[in-house]
């Protein structure tokens, strides 16, 4: 036994470390997806915080003075 476990030291970790992810998936995939999901949700928010911090540096940049439609309107 010593010996076979000498020669498939990768086949036995890679063995027992399915053996782990399968049981992970079969019993606790619910809090696997609401991890995920959780993670995914915060991704979401920062890429609009990231957003509106964008459109405030152009804001900054480009401050509106006026539409020039509307100025071409008006004449």
């Amino acid at each position: 036994m010593r010996v076979f476990f000498q020669r498939n030291r990768g086949k036995v970790v890679g063995g027992m470390a399915g053996l782990v992810v399968a049981l992970l998936l079969i019993f606790a995939w619910p809090l696997l997806l609401i991890l995920f999901l959780v993670m995914v949700g915060a991704f979401v928010g920062g890429v609009f915080d990231a957003g509106r911090r964008i459109g405030r540096l152009f804001d900054r940049v480009f401050p509106e003075r006026g539409s020039t439609r509307s100025r071409s309107q008006k004449s």
